[in-house]
């Protein structure tokens, strides 16, 4: 007799984007969840796996990977198959185990009983750093997640379609943005209007804009101190005899 085996469905949660600014390194936080359905008739026991990519050439994807970790689960890591991810990269801009190094979580399930509902929460920081290896501004981080049963025991009813039901994948978007620099720019303002400012004084100064004003504000001057004399003479000045 055969029986429907239980169902692998993704929920996934992840940021939209991480961001990047010049000069430093920024991290996002990410979150994912897998729920794992038994949508046959019987209980059975199966094992689910779930890899996370954590390493891409020499740096790490997540700040702390540690944190990566479920409750009665056992980890292993799986080195990548492909050398030259960023020759893949450019073509298929994926993050995963066939690129980076990744922690594989195996969690065995006694008992999946009809028709039960299990969650799997994963959440960390990612890291920015590692993008710059990809030579990208974006790429997608992938997390793979399948289910095994005994198939001695157990017949999938959807042969053809049965990678849909026991395989699946969360993809979160990773983007690098860049703070424009605007100092460049400021510096570069500044010296110009100055530049711009000392032609400016030149020129007046070989018309002779300063001379003429240095002179006509000599002759007020002069004008104004002559005029103060008179004044004060002419109140010093004995009245005239009768």
């Amino acid at each position: 007799m055969s029986e429907s085996p239980p169902s692998c469905s993704p929920r996934g949660t992840g940021s939209s984007g991480g961001s990047g600014t010049r000069g430093r390194r920024a991290a996002v936080s990410a979150a994912l969840s897998l729920q794992v359905e038994n949508q046959g008739l019987r209980s059975l026991p199966v094992t689910v796996t779930i890899r996370v990519p954590v390493r891409l050439g020499d740096r790490d994807i997540w700040t702390d990977s540690s944190v990566l970790k479920i409750a009665n689960c056992t980890e292993n890591s799986k080195r990548p198959t492909v050398s030259d991810f960023v020759k893949q990269l450019k073509t298929r801009p994926l993050v995963d185990c066939s690129v980076a190094e990744c922690k594989e979580l195996t969690c065995s399930v006694p008992l999946l009983e009809s028709r039960q509902k299990l969650l799997y929460n994963l959440s960390g920081t990612v890291s920015s750093a590692w993008i710059e290896l990809t030579q990208l501004q974006s790429v997608n981080l992938v997390t793979l997640a399948s289910l095994q049963f005994d198939t001695k025991r157990f017949i999938h009813v959807f042969t053809t379609t049965q990678e849909d039901y026991i395989k699946t994948q969360v993809e979160t978007r990773i983007e690098l943005y860049t703070e424009y620099d605007y100092k460049r720019e400021i510096i570069g303002g500044a010296a110009g209007g100055l530049l711009l400012l000392a032609l400016i004084t030149a020129g007046l100064y070989k018309a002779g804009f300063f001379k003429r004003g240095y002179k006509q504000m000599m002759e007020q001057e002069a004008g104004e101190k002559g005029a103060g004399e008179e004044a004060e003479a002419g109140e010093e000045a004995p009245p005239a005899a009768e």
